[in-house]
């Protein structure tokens, strides 16, 4: 055959790892049903809870601290072993789900959301997920071991993998920890979590029906956290497979195959091509996975073959594949091929910014809502490295907004034009920021305002039209006033009491008041 190794191998070990990915991808969407199964189930227990224990539609915090009856003590151990009927034939180490005779309300609740948190994260978490993990060793292991055999030579029979190496490797702590410690530390946290949701609820006397959202977005980190937790635990047992077959074959060393596009990590780049002992080979030091979502993998490594052909790589902006030497680094192609170019580098930091760009892109949703401009994290992003002008400008709509939450973006204009006759010394500073008109009482009158309103010949009649039309309000003395500007006049009211303080007629206004009233004009108010 082609000694066209590189090629030969990355073409196999990619399938390999494909192969590993859709079957975690298929036994995750079962335990995203299990997950939301078991926040329905969840949710049905809390209201059964609200509804036994409601006194004026609410429960108070004392009185879900009180204890239960005999009778209900009774219901509670009948509800847990239904939860629970399957989870012997699974022989499964389970949390004491013992109950006390002087058990309180609250509780009986607790017990039986750990039940039900329980069977899903022992049945279709840990079990139905090393049901897949094993699968996902045999796959690369005979996979493995059939790509080195066509490329090297058949041999006569393979070796047989023995069931406790598998275990073993589920229960290596390759990363800090095994994947069932992993896995009851997620239940434990959620349990955690959900109780504390609770008890919040229970102690401010508020409906249950307030929790949906809380709980949806707690069990959909959770969900990402399995998600993540699968997968890394999967390429570690696929690389696994595969070491395990290069052992039994008498492949001598393994060669590092990173994947040659923007997604791949500093270390991953590092350590690209090397070359390494089978003998010696360490999770995490010389061999993958070394971080969660790894995706690089390995290669059987012949010094006797000659590196030719070619290997594959990703263009960062079409995301369309092409060939570069099968001897080349990721260093080296990266010096080639990204370095200088403004466009990969651009993907690039999209890339690694993914996550902290994604955060902020829901906090500026949530505070400027459709203001904002975009609807996607991808806009977002183009929007925030693409147009620096456009950006600055979101940035500091977003600072005030989220200062004067009851403002729009044509105050916040107004205020940009007025900041800058304040930085030429023409508006007083103290004149603070333009935001929306709140509503007042104008029964109140301090006796300043009084005073103002005698010396100036105005009626109430005339504050009232200076406050319903006003073209723009503006905040004074640590936002503790609020000044609105008319053609005919302004009036300045004290915000915590919505009491009237001063009042003149637009006859009185200084310069800084007509350069307001300028652009105010300019703005079309």
């Amino acid at each position: 055959m082609s000694k066209n190794n590189m090629k030969y191998w990355e073409e196999r070990q990619k399938r390999i790892y494909l192969a590993g990915e859709k079957k975690v991808n298929d036994y995750y969407k079962e335990l995203k049903k299990a997950f939301e199964q078991a926040k329905k189930e969840i949710h049905s227990v809390i209201n059964d809870f609200y509804i036994r224990y409601a006194k004026e539609n609410k429960v108070s915090f004392a009185e879900a601290q009180r204890r239960l009856e005999k009778a209900e003590i009774g219901e509670l151990e009948e509800f847990i072993a239904k939860v629970n009927q399957h989870m012997g034939e699974y022989n499964l180490e389970l949390n004491n789900m013992s109950i006390k005779a002087r058990i309180t309300r609250y509780q009986a609740l607790e017990k039986q959301i750990d039940a039900i948190l329980q069977r899903l994260y022992a049945i279709d978490y840990q079990y139905k997920g090393e049901e897949t993990l094993k699968e996902v060793y045999k796959d690369s292991y005979y996979r493995t071991w059939f790509n080195i055999d066509q490329y090297r030579g058949f041999h006569q029979e393979f070796a047989q993998i023995n069931p406790r190496t598998i275990d073993e490797l589920i229960r290596y702590p390759f990363n800090g920890a095994d994947f069932s410690s992993r896995i009851w530390k997620q239940k434990n946290h959620m349990l955690q979590q959900l109780t504390e949701s609770i008890t919040t609820m229970l102690v401010q006397g508020r409906n249950p029906q307030t929790l949906a959202e809380d709980f949806a977005r707690k069990f959909k980190t959770k969900e990402y956290e399995a998600y993540r937790l699968l997968h890394t635990e999967s390429s570690f047992i696929i690389e696994q497979g595969s070491l395990a077959a290069y052992k039994e074959d008498g492949v001598e060393q393994y060669q590092i195959l990173a994947t040659l596009d923007m997604k791949t990590s500093d270390i991953c780049r590092e350590q690209d091509g090397k070359v390494y002992d089978v003998d010696k080979a360490t999770v995490g030091v010389n061999y993958p996975p070394f971080h969660p979502f790894c995706r690089t993998t390995t290669v059987p490594y012949y010094e006797d073959v000659e590196n030719e052909g070619t290997r594959v790589a990703r263009d960062p902006k079409s995301g369309k594949s092409y060939e570069v030497p099968a001897n080349m680094t990721y260093e080296e192609w990266y010096d080639k091929y990204i370095k200088n170019n403004p466009e990969a580098i651009l993907t690039e930091k999209k890339w690694k910014n993914r996550y902290a760009d994604r955060k902020q892109y829901e906090r500026y949703k949530k505070v400027l809502g459709k203001d904002l401009g975009v609807s996607s994290i991808d806009d977002f992003q183009n929007l925030k490295y693409n147009n620096t002008e456009k950006w600055e400008e979101t940035q500091a709509y977003y600072r005030y907004k989220k200062k004067y939450p009851e403002s729009n973006q044509e105050y916040f204009k107004i205020n940009k034009d007025i900041q800058e006759l304040i930085s030429k010394g023409v508006v007083a500073e103290k004149i603070g920021v333009a935001v929306k008109p709140i509503p007042i009482d104008y029964e109140k009158m301090h006796k300043h305002a009084l005073k103002r309103m005698a010396e100036r010949n105005l009626k109430d009649q005339d504050i009232k039209g200076f406050i319903k039309d006003a073209k723009v309000m503006f905040k004074q003395d640590n936002d503790r006033r609020n000044v609105y500007y008319s053609e005919k006049g302004a009036a300045g009211i004290i915000v915590n009491e919505k009491m009237l303080i001063t009042a003149f007629p637009a006859s009185s206004y200084d310069e800084g008041a007509k350069a307001i009233m300028e652009v105010l004009k300019k703005h079309g108010k």
